[in-house]
């Protein structure tokens, strides 16, 4: 093989490999494989929570109590890094990069803070490339920065020995929500069988 034959190959592999990526950024309508963690609202109206995407990042939803109104926030599913990431994954390597979306909280405004979190994997482990907290509107617009104005509304913590189902509860419409094998769950008040939030 050519000096010139082999930088041929070289370049319709790399086109080939980004061709693949860029096709895989822009499939179909994500889906939920499992939700991470969750926070109710301060009006008790809305959940939102963090959920890892076929991809295997996580980014942020936001749903009515009832079930109803489901919507995605965030996009990193879609972004090259995390389609490089499952690539390289899939065969073993290292030296890559990946962004999730999680923690998400509720300010005193109505709108939802979480934090992107960069990961570097190496051949010599794995480490935080970088935290970052935003904030975006229920609606999913006016993604930006959180400043010191965006008051997060506290919650009780959380007790990993003594909790280890996440839970909360909703007075107003006399539900309870938690989150056990990956799934979010509801509870009415006076019922003995959960139903899962999100079908």
């Amino acid at each position: 093989m050519t000096l010139s034959e082999y930088k041929n190959m070289q370049r319709i592999s790399v086109i080939v490999i980004f061709s693949v990526l860029i096709y895989g950024c822009h499939q179909g309508p994500a889906q939920i494989v499992k939700v991470t963690d969750f926070q109710l609202s301060p009006d008790e109206d809305k959940i939102a929570f963090s959920a890892i995407t076929p991809v295997g990042n996580s980014d942020i939803w936001v749903v009515n109590i009832d079930g109803t109104d489901l919507k995605k926030l965030t996009f990193k599913d879609q972004s090259p890094s995390n389609h490089i990431a499952r690539f390289f994954r899939k065969h073993g390597w290292r030296n890559f990069y990946t962004i999730d979306m999680r923690s998400p909280e509720w300010t005193k405004e109505g709108r939802i803070v979480f934090c992107e979190d960069i990961t570097r994997y190496h051949i010599y482990g794995v480490n935080n490339a970088g935290l970052r907290y935003l904030t975006i509107k229920t609606d999913g617009t006016d993604k930006r920065i959180k400043t010191d104005k965006d008051e997060i509304v506290r919650v009780k913590p959380f007790d990993l020995i003594n909790r280890p189902i996440i839970s909360d509860q909703s007075e107003k419409y006399k539900k309870k929500i938690f989150l056990k094998d990956d799934i979010l769950w509801v509870l009415n008040f006076g019922e003995a069988n959960p139903k899962k939030l999100i079908q």
